[in-house]
C-alpha cells in the first residue's frame, strides 16, 4: 500500500502567510469529454483510470507558479505590516510574563491593555487583507485555471482516460488504498501543459 500526503490548502492564518493562495489549486474536469457509448464498447465505460497530486500545479506549471508569486509579491507590504503586529504582541506578552514582580500593577496592566488592542488590530487587518487577498487571486489565477483545466480534458480524451482520482483527496477519503506508479500522470500532464504553453515553462533554478 502506497501512500503519500501533500496538502492541497494552506489555510491563511493570522499571520497571512502568502503561500494560502494555493488552496485555489485547479482540481481536474469533473466529467470525461469524450464518453463511450454502449454502441462503442458494449460498457460505455472502458478506458483508463489515472491520479494526479494538483497540489504539485503550484511550482510544477509555470504559469501558475508566477502568477502566485506575483501576487505574494503584491501583498508583501500587508504581510510584513501583520507580522510587525504580531512580533509587537509577543513582546509585550513577554513582559508581562517576565518582567511583571519587578513593575507596578499599573504598568503590567498596561501593557496588557496594549496587548488586547493589538490583538483586535491583527485580526481586523488579517481578515480584510485575506477578503481582498481572495479577491485579487481569482481575477489573477483564475484565467490560467480555466486553461489549465482545458488543456487537462484533451490530455485525458488523447489517452483514453475516462476517470482521474485526485490523490490527496482519494487518499484522506480512504477510496485509493493501492496503486501502481504508472497510474499517476502528474508529472507528465505538467510537462506536457508547459511544452505546449511557451510561458507556462519553469526557470531552471539558480546554482
Amino acid at each position: 500500500m502506497r501512500r503519500g500526503s501533500i496538502p492541497l490548502a494552506i489555510a491563511i492564518s493570522a499571520m497571512f502567510s502568502l503561500v494560502a493562495f494555493a488552496q485555489t489549486t485547479p482540481q481536474p474536469p469533473r466529467s470525461a469529454p469524450k464518453t463511450a457509448t454502449a454502441s462503442d464498447s458494449g460498457t460505455g465505460a472502458e478506458g483508463k483510470i489515472a491520479i494526479i497530486n494538483t497540489a504539485a500545479f503550484r511550482v510544477g506549471i509555470g504559469e501558475f507558479k508566477a502568477k502566485l508569486e506575483a501576487l505574494n509579491k503584491e501583498f508583501e507590504q500587508q504581510k510584513n505590516e501583520l507580522e510587525n503586529l504580531q512580533k509587537q504582541i509577543d513582546e509585550l506578552k513577554n513582559k508581562v510574563q517576565t518582567q511583571s514582580p519587578a513593575v507596578q500593577p499599573s504598568v503590567r496592566d498596561g501593557w496588557m491593555q496594549q496587548g488586547a488592542q493589538l490583538e483586535k488590530t491583527l485580526k481586523r487587518k488579517s481578515e480584510d487583507y485575506q477578503t481582498l487577498f481572495q479577491k485579487r487571486g481569482q481575477e489573477m489565477v483564475e484565467p490560467v485555471l480555466d486553461s489549465i483545466n482545458k488543456f487537462f480534458g484533451q490530455y485525458c480524451q488523447q489517452r483514453n482516460i475516462i476517470m482521474v482520482l485526485e490523490r490527496e483527496v482519494a487518499e484522506q477519503s480512504n477510496l485509493l488504498v493501492w496503486w501502481t506508479p504508472g497510474a499517476e500522470i502528474t508529472e507528465d500532464f505538467m510537462n506536457e501543459y508547459n511544452r505546449s504553453h511557451a510561458s507556462s515553462s519553469p526557470a531552471a533554478p539558480k546554482k
